[in-house]
């Protein structure tokens, strides 16, 4: 509060005024520092998270929608989220030493004797064709008969039965680059490409204008879902992180991220 101010008030003001007004003065600055405070000693937690896949983990390293629901729900927790990309064995090592208190976007037995949390994020692999070809596809032996481009690891991640048959496929090739899945299919120089359907989706707008990205695709599910879940070292952080995942779920934040990425389709 300026000097002159008080000084003002102490001349002009009437004693209960006064006394009402420093009052308030004096709350509002004891708010303020508790907030403060409890800013600063705000619990960390560390955690280590994929490379960039977008939507699901932007460039940044600082946004997606697997990065937003996990931050938004530590913080519901009571924790502020301090994310680090790193390579799955990477950060499992690092776990294991010690030097991260969990990691994001695993499937179950990844973290060892750790704590998982519940579900908060399902990813969707399926083969995509263009509709205008019409094709067939009910089981992983379908591809067998046309040209396939899949991400990269895909025959290790994918299952047995498609590990199996890719490696006597004639015309299968894995791709390190997302985005030329897409231009192949889209050009016509695959019949079907294999991956997540969300990152297919996003990286349709990142194709060159030449390429008519608005043919339409048809997504089949021959892969089952892939839960993903976080794991912590410790208890305590697992029942914050699925404490904090209900609220977000339960007060629609949840919700809001979906659609920020995506729009009205679900993950």
């Amino acid at each position: 509060m300026p000097i002159l101010c008080t000084s003002w008030l102490r001349a002009r003001a009437p004693k209960n005024v006064l006394c009402a007004f420093m009052r308030a003065v004096a709350c509002a600055v004891a708010l303020g520092s508790a907030a403060h405070a409890q800013d600063a000693a705000a619990l960390e937690a560390h955690v280590g998270m994929g490379l960039p896949k977008p939507p699901y983990i932007m460039e940044s390293g600082t946004a997606g929608l697997d990065y937003d629901i996990a931050r938004l729900a530590l913080a519901a927790g009571g924790y502020k989220m301090v994310a680090q990309m790193l390579p799955q064995t990477r950060a499992l090592a690092m776990l294991r030493a010690g030097q991260l208190d969990g990691m994001l976007s695993i499937t179950d037995g990844i973290g060892g004797l750790d704590y998982f949390t519940d579900t908060y994020i399902v990813y969707q692999n399926v083969a995509t064709t263009l509709a205008s070809r019409n094709l067939k596809l009910r089981t992983v032996e379908d591809l067998s008969g046309y040209s396939v481009a899949a991400f990269q690891n895909a025959s290790m991640v994918l299952g047995e039965r498609f590990g199996l048959l890719v490696s006597g496929h004639s015309d299968y090739r894995e791709l390190p680059s997302q985005i030329t899945q897409n231009k192949l299919l889209f050009m016509g120089r695959v019949d079907v490409v294999v991956g997540d359907r969300l990152i297919f989706r996003y990286f349709n707008d990142k194709l060159d204008a030449k390429i008519d990205a608005t043919q339409a695709v048809t997504y089949h599910r021959i892969f089952p879902e892939s839960p993903r879940k976080a794991v912590f070292r410790e208890a305590r952080m697992r029942d914050a992180f699925n404490a904090g995942l209900k609220i977000i779920r339960a007060n629609g934040s949840y919700d809001l991220i979906v659609k920020q990425y995506l729009g009205s389709a679900r993950p």
